[in-house]
């Protein structure tokens, strides 16, 4: 690997250089650079002699500087993590855990009620103030993955699946350390600046926040997810930490625009703004560029979990007199094509489906080589044959290789910056026992971009008692209502994939040929 790319010895290097300047500030606590690399190196030391080849360690904590030093440590250390969401569904932690199959479980003390079947405990080495009473450690008999040692991965990213199943794109110590040089320089941070942490740390946009800040010298302000939810508290903490730079997806900057302070008084210290994972729609963007200071520079980046960003335009005047953002020109050093419905490869004055090649793009899934396959494509290009990652996302190019997103090729979509397989949602909606069909479609929102509309046929029983007013069914179990399905769900699928609306039909519309016909349902696909 390029040591330009190793994102740990840049880490490294910054903090021998800057010891006593701030790098962290979370939980009410305040971390120096000496402090956070002396903390990650004796973290990185203890993973290290607990840890094999091919093996590696699953980080469910709450978002606070334990978090990211623990982060820290696992690259330093060479050991790929994989964050699992601590706030998500017991089924969706386990199936992750399952897959990816860690050596050491690391999660926050007060929810090692929530591994029932892990038993916790310290690890030799681990620094006491970093684990202190807040982290606990489960030392587990993995079996090892020949495909983490084979790519030297870095972490371990779970996404929507269209099965059910939440599926681990694989991010090697080159793609992720590519992207951070990349985004260092064309968006540099440096001493003195207060970046926000808004995403939350199992989602891809962290990598610019944490990374990129800790190896330039910023100071990385943790937004903790009570403050992220309400956009008053989110903008106080904007403003009081006097944030220079941030990077959030269009729903919750939306959210900031719409129910907080920042239209009338704005952020007056913010220099930088990056958004990504969801289209902007141009009118919420243009008041959104208003209220910030009139030398703030703004910009949209594209690109999905798997190739990290790979295009990226500036936010300009010009641009918000359009209709629609582009989503711009290639990353340097990246190949963005657009595959015709011919099956030809094309990069100018085009239309089709986006491909994506680079150092950027992920080596495939975690213990999964048939999605995999079905993914990254070798086509011929030129000088030879290259693997292009195929992101189902449709797009055109004008003459100039700006691209512009067209929309989906499938049943995925983005909803409050997440992308979500419809797919999934239906098959968790399938799993209530009351549920014989089931359709989700994705609805146009003011605010959060799209949201999610299920549609569901009941038990007949069951569906009888619910459109007639009765109280129970035929064996006297409760009829299903919209409201009671929406809280089953919330224990079984992260929030952002709960519908937002459930509707009761008899019976689904189908086609001539009996299929669902799900455009009758509305929706946007």
């Amino acid at each position: 690997m390029n040591p330009r790319f190793d994102i740990a010895r840049r880490f490294v290097e910054t903090a021998k250089a800057r010891p006593g300047d701030e790098a962290v500030r979370g939980d009410g606590l305040s971390l120096t650079y000496g402090e956070c690399l002396a903390l990650a190196t004796g973290a990185a030391d203890a993973i290290a002699a607990a840890v094999g080849p091919g093996e590696c360690v699953g980080l469910s904590i709450r978002k606070s500087h334990r978090a990211i030093v623990m982060m820290l440590a696992c690259l330093i250390a060479g050991v790929p993590y994989v964050p699992i969401d601590p706030g998500a569904p017991p089924r969706r932690r386990l199936q992750i855990l399952a897959d990816a199959d860690p050596r050491l479980l690391v999660v926050s003390a007060g929810a090692a009620d929530d591994w029932p079947e892990e038993e916790f405990g310290g690890l030799p080495g681990l620094p006491a103030t970093l684990l202190g009473d807040d982290l606990r450690v489960a030392r587990r008999a993995a079996a090892g993955s020949a495909e983490i040692a084979r790519n030297d991965l870095a972490y371990v990213l779970y996404t929507s699946g269209s099965t059910g199943t939440p599926k681990g794109v694989m991010i090697s110590r080159a793609n992720a350390g590519y992207f951070v040089d990349w985004a260092a320089a064309a968006f540099p941070l440096g001493p003195g600046d207060q970046v926000a942490q808004h995403a939350p740390l199992h989602f891809d946009l962290p990598v610019y926040d944490v990374f990129v800040t800790l190896v330039s010298g910023g100071c990385l302000h943790l937004m903790d997810e009570r403050t992220v939810m309400f956009p008053a508290s989110a903008y106080r903490f904007l403003r009081e930490r006097e944030i220079t730079a941030l990077y959030a997806v269009p729903s919750a900057l939306n959210s900031l625009l719409q129910r907080s302070g920042l239209a009338e008084d704005g952020l007056p210290r913010l220099r930088r703004l990056l958004y990504a994972g969801e289209e902007f729609h141009v009118p919420r963007l243009r008041a959104l560029v208003a209220a910030l200071p009139e030398d703030a520079q703004v910009a949209n980046l594209y690109g999905p979990v798997e190739t990290n960003v790979v295009t990226w335009e500036w936010v300009t005047p010009a641009l918000l007199e359009g209709d629609r953002m582009p989503i711009g020109s290639a990353v340097p050093g990246t190949e963005v094509r657009l595959l015709g419905e011919d099956g030809v490869l094309r990069s100018a004055d085009a239309e089709g489906e986006l491909l994506v090649s680079g150092p950027s793009v992920t080596p495939g899934y975690l213990n999964d080589p048939e999605r995999t396959s079905r993914a990254l494509v070798p086509f011929a290009s030129d000088g030879g044959e290259r693997v292009y990652y195929r992101t189902g996302d449709l797009a055109s190019a004008d003459g100039a290789g700006v691209l512009r997103f067209q929309g989906r090729r499938d049943g995925m979509v983005k909803t409050r910056g997440f992308r979500v397989e419809l797919g999934d949602v239906e098959a968790a909606v399938l799993r209530h026992p009351q549920v014989v069909q089931a359709v989700v479609r994705p609805i146009p929102h003011a605010e959060f971009g799209t949201v999610l509309q299920a549609h569901v046929v009941l038990d007949a029983g069951l569906n009888t008692g619910l459109t007639t007013g009765l109280t129970t069914g035929p064996d006297g179990a409760a009829p299903l209502t919209p409201p009671a399905l929406r809280r089953w769900l919330a224990g079984q699928v992260p929030a952002y994939m709960v519908p937002a609306t459930v509707t009761v039909h008899r019976e689904l519309p189908t086609t001539s040929t009996g299929k669902i016909a799900r455009s009758a349902l509305g929706g946007t696909h």
